[in-house]
């Protein structure tokens, strides 16, 4: 096991796992920041889900291809710090996701009703 080679790809999927999550929760946030409208917003959104996959998927093949590689002489690499914020960063996506379930909708106007502002 190449651990140099491990560590890439890990770091390549803690990058996907970033971007799948600020494009699917924080979506509204950063195009607020970058002052996109609402078609960017959108293309914000798939470009990010889209980019993150294929850096995830990359990062996997990478780390598989390390793991099947051969020892070499490598100075001290640690993958404990790497794997510790990739965990992390699940356990975010998982917290957020849950989230996004259990807290309430705004409530929504019906025909006939009328705003106060």
């Amino acid at each position: 096991m190449r651990k140099k080679t491990v560590k890439l790809g890990l770091n390549y999927i803690l990058v996907g796992m970033v971007l799948v999550i600020l494009a699917t929760f924080f979506h509204e946030e950063v195009a607020w920041l970058f002052l996109l409208s609402a078609g960017g917003e959108v293309q914000f959104t798939f470009l990010g889900l889209f980019i993150g996959g294929m850096s995830g998927g990359f990062g996997v093949i990478i780390s598989a291809v390390g793991l099947l590689q051969g020892p070499s002489l490598e100075s001290k690499v640690y993958l404990k710090p790497t794997l510790l914020i990739l965990v992390a960063t699940l356990l975010l996506f998982f917290v957020l996701f849950y989230s996004s379930f259990t807290k309430p909708q705004p409530s929504r106007v019906r025909p006939g009703e009328t705003i106060t502002i």
